[in-house]
């Protein structure tokens, strides 16, 4: 009985470990985040050994010991994982609260099946419950992650209401009853607690996720107004410059047949090398003949040229396109300027930005590829707005999209209905 009680007590913490490795994006590598897990476990299962067969720990203790190894956890997820504070510690007593009502109602079936095997229970418990986590991890993880990432306030609400429940479920569970004892108040509370948090988690999350939705919206929509301002002001300093490039060329060409006339070598060598470097400005580069998509190609070249980053193009579209210019101009200036912020970070000379655009059978499509850090894993989350606004315009378009990062290329493709 001994070596079944450890081996459903190791169990149960090879699922709380579980949960905090794999429910949510890891701050350090998995090596790092594993032993440090492990470590818990060991502790844990060392401390559980030595109070309840050596010290004899009375259920005070038991419960004393138990918050203390729920604290230790909690410090142990917070700490290895990413994201905002609010965000994992309701992740955390979420877990707690499921954790309080599955060992509630086991211990409700053990009340119940009274003629049964306590081996077979504890090794059934055992398996269900690492059965269980498992689909939490595989199914409702995914789901809440996805949720998650549109809220942007009301964690601490949220949070609020878990310690409520928390609690709650933690003192209808002192008290142990048996499953079919339907008129007990404990059992009624229990299921009355479970109940309440399947309607209340629903509809608190439904109403945060449409409040972040519609401050997401208006900071795109903010965002979006600057940038476009942003590539209005850049072209028309790109059209100054041009005309200004273009009489500059025309006084050079006259002081260049001067020096000829006078047989200056020194000032003809410097006056060709400053005609040739005026030439490979590139300020009125046609792209393609979509004057919106050459313009935004153009305004970010420059940018990138800047920034020491060697840039491919090749652009094919019409100037006629279905698209919205405004719609045009924000997916692949914040495509380019994606592009130029990671490439910016990479410390060695190959820094490259590859671009392509396509009319083609009624789509346009758009592939961005830039040089980016090795081992790097796209994170939405990480792109902020930008990215949002590609995804939320290729779905206007009922076009696709992807985003992919391999070997030290990030790809970003884009394919719209037009």
């Amino acid at each position: 009985m001994v070596i079944i009680t450890i081996i459903e007590f190791l169990i149960t913490l090879m699922a709380h470990s579980s949960f905090g490795i794999y429910s949510s994006t890891l701050k350090y590598n998995k090596r790092l985040t594993h032993l440090i897990w492990g470590i818990w476990i060991l502790l844990q299962g060392s401390l559980f050994f030595y109070s309840e067969f050596i010290l004899k720990s009375t259920t005070t203790q038991f419960l004393l010991g138990f918050v203390l190894s729920l604290i230790g956890q909690y410090i142990i997820f917070l700490t290895t994982t990413k994201g905002k504070l609010a965000q994992k510690f309701f992740t955390i007593l979420t877990y707690s609260i499921f954790f309080c009502i599955y060992m509630t109602l086991f211990n409700m079936i053990k009340g119940t099946f009274t003629n049964v095997n306590n081996v077979i229970l504890s090794l059934a418990n055992g398996i269900v419950f690492l059965t269980t986590v498992f689909c939490i991890l595989k199914y409702v993880c995914p789901i809440y992650q996805s949720i998650a990432k549109y809220i942007t306030t009301g964690w601490h609400l949220l949070i609020f209401v878990n310690i409520f429940f928390l609690v709650a479920v933690i003192l209808s569970s002192v008290f142990p009853v048996r499953l079919n004892s339907f008129n007990d108040p404990s059992v009624i509370t229990f299921i009355f607690l479970c109940m309440s948090i399947l309607v209340v988690y629903p509809v608190i999350f439904s109403n945060i996720k449409n409040m972040s939705e519609v401050a997401i919206k208006r900071a795109v929509e903010n965002q979006n107004k600057l940038l476009l301002a942003q590539i209005e002001q850049e072209n028309s300093q790109l059209l100054a410059d041009s005309q200004a490039r273009h009489d500059r060329r025309h006084h050079n060409l006259v002081m260049l047949e001067f020096a000829n006339t006078g047989d200056i070598d020194s000032l003809k060598e410097y006056l060709k090398k400053l005609v040739h470097s005026e030439d490979n400005i590139r300020y009125d580069v046609k792209h393609c003949d979509n004057r919106t998509i050459n313009t935004v190609l153009t305004v970010y070249e420059r940018r990138a040229i800047e920034n020491d980053i060697h840039v491919s193009i090749s652009a094919n579209a019409s100037h006629n396109l279905s698209i919205s210019p405004n719609d045009i101009v924000i997916i692949v200036a914040n495509l380019f300027e994606n592009a130029i912020n990671a490439t910016s970070k990479i410390k060695h000379k190959n820094k490259l930005i590859d671009i392509s655009i396509k009319e083609n059978a009624h789509r346009l499509l758009i592939k961005v590829e830039n040089t980016c850090k090795d081992k790097l894993a796209f994170d939405e989350s990480l792109y902020g707005i930008g990215i949002s606004s590609v995804i939320s315009i290729a779905q206007k378009y009922e076009g696709m999209y992807d985003f992919s990062a391999y070997n030290g290329s990030f790809s970003a493709k884009v394919s719209l209905n037009i």
